[in-house]
């Protein structure tokens, strides 16, 4: 069986459309982007996105928390680059929800090229949806993958300017 970082790598290759999934490109917009976030690790982090999370669904932020928390134990998220994709299925919820952050500095994540993290992308999905999650994940990868993208993302100076370099990223995932 591959690991989690070595299924993601393979399916970054791989192409994915809206036609896989005429949802796919709005699952990838993120509900809410915060820049600038001051988190010095990962606890602190979780705690930021399970609240915000909860509040933009009227969801109880202790089960986001903790399902995070469970997946990031059993394998980190990060694929490098400074990019993570913290993902878990929750319950409350009908369809993927998204949240990007950008810390103001990056945090150890056990990223496999050993680089300090400052950009997460959180999904969460629906219990008992697996098509949705694999396939958010894998167009995520397939985006991050993009270092031009990256490169545009990472120069974005506010969360205006990244939601502009999404909204150019997610436009191939739209044909």
């Amino acid at each position: 069986m591959p690991s989690r970082s070595e299924f993601l790598r393979r399916v970054a290759g791989m192409p994915v459309t809206g036609e896989d999934d005429p949802h796919l490109a709005r699952w990838l917009r993120p509900e809410k982007i915060l820049f600038g976030v001051d988190a010095r690790d990962t606890a602190a982090l979780f705690d930021v996105a399970a609240q915000e999370i909860a509040k933009i669904h009227g969801l109880d932020a202790g089960p986001v928390l903790r399902a995070l928390t469970r997946r990031e134990q059993a394998e980190s998220t990060a694929l490098g680059h400074r990019f993570a994709i913290p993902h878990a299925r929750i319950p409350g919820i009908e369809e993927p929800v998204t949240l990007l952050i950008r810390l103001a500095r990056g945090i150890d994540f056990q990223a496999p090229d050993q680089v300090a993290v400052d950009l997460f992308l959180f999904i969460l999905v629906p219990l008992g949806d697996p098509h949705a999650h694999l396939q958010l994940l894998a167009a995520m990868a397939q985006l991050f993958s993009d270092k031009a993208f990256r490169s545009t993302l990472d120069a974005a100076p506010d969360a205006g300017r990244a939601a502009q370099a999404l909204e150019a990223g997610i436009a191939r995932f739209e044909r």
